[in-house]
């Protein structure tokens, strides 16, 4: 059996993300399963094919398929670890730059907000359901959910930095997509869904 080519790995996923658009998650599976078995050698070709495997999983409510493409995607994704394009150093304050554009009542609400900087979701959050190639999280109370919980009530925003850096071409774009995601999962704390972040333009 012939391994399959770069080119016909990376048509594949393509089409894989336009039916999952299509809302078609039940087509994707078998044929990237498919070339799988067929083996794939490169870590970064195979995470890719599990994430989208994943991704359908999610989608069709099959959670432990979802978590056993999703939890190899990770490990995978460790292993391909490049250089950072920021030291944690750099990557912090960059995240200290993108706060300091919100008003300052924004920052008020915030001080009681852990925020997080990691290089991936760890395997217990994949386990649970988190895309291992998300870039940032809101996990916890909002806001707006805050004053009928009560006192001490909150959440915790995490940013994801090897997940950031993957899907930027060079450190301005890092910079860029460092901002976008605190500025997000901000608004996802103060009760944005995910259709409001579009229309702001935060997606």
């Amino acid at each position: 059996m012939t391994a399959p080519s770069a080119g016909e790995i990376e048509r594949a996923v393509e089409r894989a993300w336009e039916q999952l658009e299509a809302g078609a998650p039940g087509e994707v599976a078998r044929p990237l399963r498919g070339l799988l078995a067929r083996g794939v050698a490169d870590p970064a070709d195979r995470a890719d094919l599990l994430h989208v495997i994943g991704l359908a999983c999610q989608e069709l409510g099959d959670r432990e398929g979802m978590a056993a493409a999703w939890l190899e995607t990770l490990r995978l994704d460790r292993q391909g670890r490049p250089a950072r394009a920021l030291s944690p150093a750099d990557f912090e304050r960059v995240v200290g730059d993108a706060l300091d554009e919100l008003p300052a009542v924004v920052l008020e609400h915030l001080r009681n907000v852990p925020l997080i900087a990691d290089d991936r979701p760890s395997a217990e959050m994949v386990a649970d359901g988190i895309d291992p190639r998300l870039l940032g999280l809101f996990h916890g109370v909002s806001m707006p959910d805050e004053s009928t919980l009560g006192p001490g009530a909150t959440g915790t925003i995490h940013l994801f930095a090897r997940n950031i850096e993957a899907v930027s071409d060079d450190e301005a774009e890092v910079r860029e997509q460092i901002r976008v995601t605190v500025l997000h999962e901000t608004a996802h704390y103060f009760g944005f869904d995910e259709d409001a972040l579009r229309r702001l333009g935060l997606d």
